[in-house]
């Protein structure tokens, strides 16, 4: 075990603290006057984009949510469109069980669209007397003359001939459709005073959380659909019961009881989880649902939790994503959030942008792939992800006048003594930066590298903070599928990259790394991309400024499908441990001592570790 200990975690804080400070000055100011060493061409710049035709990619199956109205006599009417013609589709409906502490929908009744040949317009009706039979009715529909139904329609797509799915709820009261909670209420963003609560809804409405006798609104006077409720003046180390309650019109309902936990202030014991790459694999069915492997997300999210962590970090590539349809992939992040939605009633998660969670604009100009650039303003990439997740928002505003926000996909948050930084390698994106402007994929551009300096540097002179983890989708060193561009692209070296000089990647990347080992606190960086597991020892021998020994772990076992360990790398002899097996990674913190634990989806220990002593 004695390569996985790292003994200048020793050193003392008066070396940490010098060291740091004189290398983030002295990349400061490098940064300030020479940018980079190597030419980046337009990375950087605003796109110049082409008089060419436009061309239109996405995954659309269902061009949007179904119309959910009441025919009359307990009777539910489901309408909605698909993109090509479909044959007749199967809708699967049922409830939530009330003592389920991890809610998920149990299907018990079944009903074929009654259609001949395939077209685009679907209507399928459904019973709800068939689920108020006293033999099945858990959800007591009868007695309250109402409740949520869960369905899901199974659409047969004869062009990829594969079934494609599609989950979703609706409430009714007394022959009549109610607003409903439609993702959610999940926890978000707890401290030891505070938590948010967020949760979307079917229909606009009032909403407010019940907790600890007290009851918090968001602020405004409007009624909506989408909600993030600042709960304030919590109690450190408390569990704490909440119910949301939503109203409009004359109806008001409320959910069943979820909980959340404060951490105490001096927290020095917890855990947490990090998965990657959910978006489909290969076998079909929940595989492949909505753009997500919902059998991996679901299993892997309530196998962590009930092994007591605290919270849960996806480091990106949740979802196929890369769509011309900003539509597609709100549409697919809401399959993700329905998958991990009964564990984040109780523990938040976090995201990181991967290189799938991208709304593209793309130029038919020959090429096999198109020219290819982030969508801009409220349909840009940036937007799409701020809008589907509730991320702290104390990284950098933007890159430059034009460009998108970095708010909610660049962040830090402490927990315990230990800050977690997030950052985004995925901004911007854009297939041929050098030539057209944009960003590279990998690549992280001026701004957010001095908000990086800056983060870092800051956690450095914190007395508070004892640990640093840093978290990105693409690997900065790379070993299974992504070696050719990541953090890396074989080196930057232009032989290797159709011609262009993309040594400015590495030279940038060294110098994040060089930072976050400076701080005297980095205990370990977390990517996804690379559809596999491994663990590697990053240490002096690779570059001589990374003064600190720093452990690398890439996770992106989440479901896509799997990648093989390339070999003649510099760092290759540096692995410690590599797996293609689907997986997620436990972090376990207990004062200045760190454990990892990886497991399979079968439950098989894959790996463990001491990371720091």
């Amino acid at each position: 075990m004695n390569e996985q200990k790292n003994s200048t975690f020793q050193l003392g804080s008066n070396w940490k603290n010098v060291a740091l400070y004189s290398l983030c000055i002295c990349l400061i100011f490098q940064t300030l006057v020479f940018s980079t060493d190597f030419p980046r061409g337009k990375v950087g710049k605003l796109p110049q984009y082409p008089d060419l035709q436009k061309i239109e990619s996405n995954d659309l199956v269902l061009l949007d949510v179904p119309t959910v109205k009441m025919k009359g006599d307990m009777k539910v009417k489901l309408t909605f469109k698909t993109k090509i013609k479909c044959p007749a589709t199967k809708v699967y409906y049922g409830v939530f069980e009330p003592d389920q502490l991890l809610q998920e929908p149990r299907y018990r009744r079944a009903v074929k669209e009654d259609l001949d040949g395939k077209h685009k317009k679907h209507k399928v009706t459904i019973d709800l007397k068939s689920l108020m039979n006293p033999v099945i009715d858990v959800a007591n529909l009868a007695d309250n003359q109402g409740g949520i139904i869960a369905y899901r329609i199974e659409i047969y797509n004869p062009k990829r001939a594969q079934s494609w799915a599609y989950n979703g709820r609706f409430a009714f009261q007394n022959n009549e459709i109610v607003p409903v909670i439609t993702q959610g209420p999940f926890v978000d963003q707890i401290t030891d005073n505070s938590a948010v609560i967020s949760w979307d809804t079917d229909l606009p409405v009032r909403g407010i959380v019940h907790t600890d006798g007290k009851s918090f609104v968001e602020s405004g006077d409007k009624n909506g659909t989408h909600f993030e409720v600042n709960i304030t003046d919590l109690k450190p180390n408390e569990k704490y019961l909440y119910e949301v309650e939503i109203s409009a019109d004359n109806h008001t309902s409320r959910t069943r009881e979820f909980y959340f936990k404060t951490p105490g202030k001096d927290l020095d014991s917890f855990s947490f989880a990090v998965m990657g790459d959910s978006r489909v694999g290969v076998g079909g069915g929940e595989r492949q649902l909505g753009g997500v492997n919902f059998r991996v997300v679901s299993r892997f999210t309530q196998d962590a939790f009930n092994r007591g962590i605290d919270f849960f970090i996806h480091t990106g590539d949740m979802v196929n994503g890369n769509t011309t349809s900003s539509k597609d992939l709100e549409m697919q992040l809401d399959a993700y959030k329905n998958a991990m939605e009964p564990v984040g009633h109780y523990i938040p998660f976090y995201e990181v942008m991967g290189n799938h969670e991208l709304t593209l604009d793309i130029y038919k100009d020959g090429s096999r792939s198109g020219l290819k650039f982030d969508k801009t303003g409220e349909n840009s990439s940036e937007a799409c992800f701020a809008r589907a997740f509730v991320n702290p928002t104390n990284g950098p505003a933007m890159e430059s006048f034009g460009t998108p926000s970095y708010s909610e996909s660049v962040y830090h948050f402490d927990y315990g003594h230990c800050r977690f930084i997030v950052f985004n390698n995925n901004y911007w994106f854009s297939n041929r930066p050098e030539e057209w402007g944009g960003n590279l994929e990998g690549y992280v551009l001026d701004e957010q590298f001095h908000w990086l300096l800056q983060t870092f540097l800051e956690a450095g002179k914190d007395d508070s903070i004892e640990q640093i983890y840093l978290f990105a989708q693409e690997p900065m060193f790379p070993n299974g599928g992504h070696v050719g561009d990541g953090m890396w692209y074989n080196g930057g070296d232009p032989e290797r990259n159709g011609g262009i000089d993309r040594r400015y990647v590495v030279e940038r990347r060294d110098k994040i790394w060089e930072a976050f080992c400076a701080t005297g606190k980095a205990v370990a960086a977390n990517f996804g991309d690379e559809h596999c597991y491994h663990r590697t020892l990053i240490t002096s021998r690779i570059n001589h400024s990374f003064k600190q020994p720093v452990w690398q772990i890439v996770s992106g076992g989440a479901g896509a499908p799997f990648y093989m360990q390339e070999e003649g790398l510099p760092w290759t002899q540096d692995v410690k441990k590599f797996s293609t097996q689907s997986h997620y990674t436990l972090f376990r913190v207990d004062g200045s001592r760190v454990t990892l634990n990886v497991y399979s989806l079968t439950g098989q220990l894959l790996d463990e570790a001491v990371l720091q002593e």
